[in-house]
């Protein structure tokens, strides 16, 4: 076999590769992408390079694999560039299929087939738009750096996205917000009051996890998002990068004053200050036995299944139906871009009140020339 697993567990290629003048060159060697799909792509490229005649020049510097520069990235631009949880989710992403199906091929050998065959074989695979697109992203990424580095010294390819069709995002309308309002005051600690504190702040899980007593100041009614917890449970900036305040209602500071504990800094934790966790916030499955304390509550206000997002969405959706402006809620829920907030736009009074008054305007009147004005000289 010219692919096979080494006694160390490791996919190797061990090809004699038969010569024009008749000589044999054997090529034993590591693949740089460690799945026998992309040992046996390695193992055709060796092939393609012996024959060439271009394997093992020495002179110009050799343009590494998509695998090895990959390695480099994450390990060097990613980490100094990105939160943790991010270069996690990179490393998450390159391995579901980029490196399988990309990672022996060198940097300049990456070009626009080879990118819309990836695309094909990723959708004949099944796997959505949104996740092809986040690989493609990343790969973009790692050309770009090599090129930066000096390790391509070709233009990468442009690289087209996938067509991803705009999100639908479910909210509880003031009805059902106010339902789980009251199966939530039921609720054992913290979720009596971490439930309605996100529904009333918008608060993304992590930043709920991190929030601590000294970011709530109870009597000016306001708190500040300083940082948030990651999958890993380590607190880093929020995701956007930038604290921000938000403005408390009144029911959330005396929720807020109810739950006061001396059990340690955070506002939400165990009953030993212990920090949250995902696990501890999050339903296991679909099962009712796995309901997280979310789904508990909801299923005892009557509601269906909902999750923490979900209350940060019915948060930006209630400000918009009582009239607040796109900029007062991109600030508030501190989203990078207007175009993020934009999703609740179709939600505004305002905004539409505004569009049908357009046609009440008087129409604007006809400019004439000067020829017109003066009337005919003579």
């Amino acid at each position: 076999m010219t692919v096979r697993k080494n006694q160390r567990g490791r996919w190797m290629i061990d090809a004699c590769i038969p010569m024009p003048d008749g000589s044999v060159v054997r090529v034993r060697e590591v693949s740089p992408v460690q799945s026998k799909r992309g040992a046996a792509k390695y193992e055709q490229q060796v092939r393609t390079e012996v024959l060439n005649g271009t394997r093992g020049k020495k002179g110009a510097r050799p343009v590494p694999t998509l695998a090895s520069f990959s390695t480099e990235f994450l390990d060097t631009y990613a980490t100094n560039n990105n939160r943790p949880s991010t270069v996690r989710e990179k490393r998450r992403a390159l391995g579901r299929g980029l490196l399988d199906e990309l990672g022996h091929l060198r940097l300049d050998r990456i070009g626009i087939r080879e990118v819309e065959a990836f695309k094909a074989r990723r959708k004949n695979d099944g796997v959505g738009p949104k996740t092809i697109n986040e690989e493609l992203a990343i790969l973009s990424k790692i050309l770009g750096y090599a090129e930066e580095t000096g390790d391509l010294t070709t233009r990468p390819p442009k690289i087209r996205r996938l067509k991803v069709p705009k999100p639908d995002f479910d909210f509880l309308d003031f009805d059902e917000a106010e339902r789980l309002e009251k199966a939530a005051a039921l609720a054992p600690q913290p979720w009596c009051a971490m439930i309605p504190t996100a529904l009333w702040t918008g608060l993304r899980l992590g930043e709920l996890r991190a929030l601590k007593w000294d970011d709530v100041d109870l009597e000016a009614r306001r708190l500040h998002v300083r940082r948030a917890a990651d999958d890993k449970n380590e607190l880093h900036p929020p995701k956007s990068g930038k604290p921000r305040i938000i403005e408390l209602p009144r029911k959330a500071v005396a929720v807020l004053k109810e739950h006061r504990h001396l059990r340690g800094n955070f506002v939400f934790c165990h009953e030993d200050g212990s920090r949250l966790r995902n696990r501890d916030c999050e339903s296991k499955s679909t099962a009712e036995k796995h309901d997280g304390p979310l789904v508990k509550v909801c299923r005892k206000a009557g509601l269906r299944r909902f999750g923490w997002h979900g209350l940060r969405h019915s948060y930006a959706s209630h400000l918009m139906m009582k009239g607040a402006s796109l900029a007062e809620v991109q600030a508030l829920l501190g989203h990078g871009s207007l175009s993020m907030t934009m999703r609740y736009a179709h939600l505004s009074p305002n905004a539409r009140r505004a569009a049908a008054e357009l046609l009440d305007e008087e129409p604007p009147k006809r400019r004439t020339d000067d020829a017109e004005e003066e009337g005919p000289r003579g």
